[in-house]
């Protein structure tokens, strides 16, 4: 049996973007929360990087408000495509969350664009390592995806071989106490009217990285 990503590669990712050519208003439009919670913060993002970007159409955003290098990953050839004819001053290439083809240190900003529950399990290890590795101290992740009380799957509506996994994705790294959360906000794909449901709730997170605070030296120690 092919892995979810194995499918995803060969056919499915386009076949999510043949289907969502042209965003649903409601989500195309909270993607300004990624905008208003780096303000809030006080946060100018320099050097972007979005996992899950499809067309480029949320990093657009980013770099016009911010003007701020952008990077994208896809694993939909026909998303990058689009992206690198509709969008010419963002870098967009075919890739995916567990393979990162870049230096580093490399972003002070990685955006995780409702992919995370489409991946693998057996990658979420791998995921999780290459987002730190490319991630600069101080940096920033923001992730969009489902957001439920519990860990659990559903059958992916459009292939009988892929499901849909739905868990709070920050877990990923907020064990580390090299990562904190700053910012969240929950929300729905019809608004705020349906959080309440569980199979419902989609949630936008900041967490930040920050090594220099994770490991106090001799907290307890006495010094008298």
């Amino acid at each position: 049996m092919k892995s979810q990503k194995q499918i995803f590669k060969a056919s499915e990712a386009n076949g999510w973007f043949d289907r969502n050519k042209t965003p649903h208003v409601f989500i195309a439009n909270k993607e300004n929360i990624i905008v208003d919670f780096l303000k809030e913060i006080e946060l100018i993002p320099k050097k972007v990087l979005e996992i899950g970007c499809s067309n480029g159409f949320r990093l657009n955003q980013i770099r016009e408000e911010f003007h701020c290098e952008c990077f994208g990953i896809d694993p939909s050839s026909k998303a990058i495509k689009c992206g690198n004819k509709k969008f010419p001053n963002i870098v967009l290439n075919i890739g995916t969350a567990d393979e990162l083809h870049f230096e580093n240190y490399s972003f002070d900003t990685i955006i995780f664009g409702f992919c995370l529950y489409l991946c693998d399990r057996r990658d979420l290890f791998r995921i999780a390592y290459e987002t730190d590795r490319c991630l600069k101290d101080k940096g920033t992740v923001i992730i969009t995806d489902f957001y439920p009380p519990f860990p659990y799957k559903n059958r992916y509506s459009h292939h009988k071989e892929v499901f849909s996994y739905k868990m709070n994705y920050s877990r990923m790294f907020t064990w580390n106490p090299s990562y904190t959360e700053v910012a969240n906000v929950v929300y729905s794909h019809s608004g705020y009217k349906l959080r309440d449901i569980p199979d419902e709730r989609v949630g936008t997170i900041i967490l930040r990285k920050n090594e220099q605070v994770a490991f106090p030296l001799e907290p307890f120690k006495n010094n008298s």
